[in-house]
C-alpha cells in the first residue's frame, strides 16, 4: 500500500462521513420544520381552548379526547383507506350529535366556527358553551369536551359543549403535542390542571400528562365517548 493509496482512502473515508453528517442534519432540519409547523399551527388553537378554560364555573371539568387515538385504537389502520377512516371519523362525530360546519344545512345555527375569527368569535363560541348547566337529574358538575384530531388544515368548531379541533401543520405526533402543550400551558397559567382529564391510550402522552397534574382515563369504545 502506497502513501498515496493511503491518502485516497482517507480522502473517500472522509467524503462517506460528510455524506452521513449531511444526511443527519438534513433530517433534524425536516423535524424541526415540522415542528416549527405544528408549533405555529396549534398555537391559536392553544390560546382559543385556554379561554375556555380559564371560563369554565366553579368545579367544572374538562375532558380533552385524542380522537384518532379514540376512533382507530382497536383497528388495524394499515387495511383501512382514507375513506373509510374519513368515514369513521364522521360516524364517531355524528354519533355525539356533533354536525361540522361544513356539513349544516343552509340556516342553522348549531355550530360556530372559530379558526377563521378573531377574539369576538371566540367570545361569542365561548359565551355559547363555556358554561354548560348540569341537568337537574345529574349532580355531577359540567364537563366541557374538547376532541383533537391530527389534520392538514388548521380548523376549531364548537357544537354544544364540544370543541373539535384540527392540528394542522405536518408530521406524526401533532394531536398529542397540542394536547401536552395546552396542559402545560395551564399549569403554567396557575390555573388546576387537576380539573383535566384526557382520554388516551398512549402510555408515553399519559405519563407526560400526568406529570403536569392531569387525570388520564383509556379512551371507551371506537365510537363512544
Amino acid at each position: 500500500m502506497t502513501a498515496n493509496t493511503i491518502i485516497e482512502d482517507a480522502r473517500v473515508a472522509r467524503v462517506r462521513e460528510l455524506k452521513t453528517a449531511l444526511a443527519e442534519a438534513k433530517e433534524r432540519l425536516v423535524r424541526v420544520e415540522e415542528e416549527r409547523a405544528a408549533l405555529l399551527a396549534h398555537f391559536d388553537l392553544a390560546l382559543a381552548a385556554l379561554h375556555d378554560f380559564e371560563q369554565l364555573g366553579e368545579g367544572a371539568q374538562l375532558r380533552i379526547i385524542d380522537g384518532w387515538n379514540a376512533i382507530l385504537r382497536h383497528r388495524n389502520v394499515s387495511k383501512l383507506t382514507s375513506e373509510e377512516i374519513s368515514r369513521l371519523k364522521a360516524d364517531y362525530l355524528a354519533g355525539l350529535g356533533i354536525i361540522p360546519p361544513n356539513s349544516q344545512p343552509a340556516g342553522t345555527t348549531g355550530v360556530s366556527p372559530v379558526a377563521d375569527s378573531g377574539d369576538s368569535g371566540r367570545d361569542a363560541c365561548c359565551s355559547h358553551v363555556c358554561n354548560p348547566q348540569p341537568s337537574t337529574l345529574n349532580s355531577q358538575p359540567p364537563t366541557r369536551i374538547w376532541i383533537v384530531f391530527d389534520g392538514a388544515d388548521e380548523n376549531s368548531y364548537q357544537s354544544g359543549v364540544y370543541r373539535v379541533t384540527y392540528t394542522g401543520g405536518t408530521g406524526p405526533h401533532r394531536a398529542d403535542r397540542l394536547i401536552l402543550d395546552y396542559v402545560h400551558a395551564v399549569r403554567l397559567l396557575g390555573l388546576d390542571t387537576a380539573r383535566i382529564t384526557v382520554d388516551t391510550a398512549d402510555k408515553a402522552l399519559a405519563k407526560k400528562l400526568t406529570a403536569l397534574g392531569a387525570r388520564i382515563t383509556a379512551p371507551e369504545e371506537t365510537g363512544q365517548a
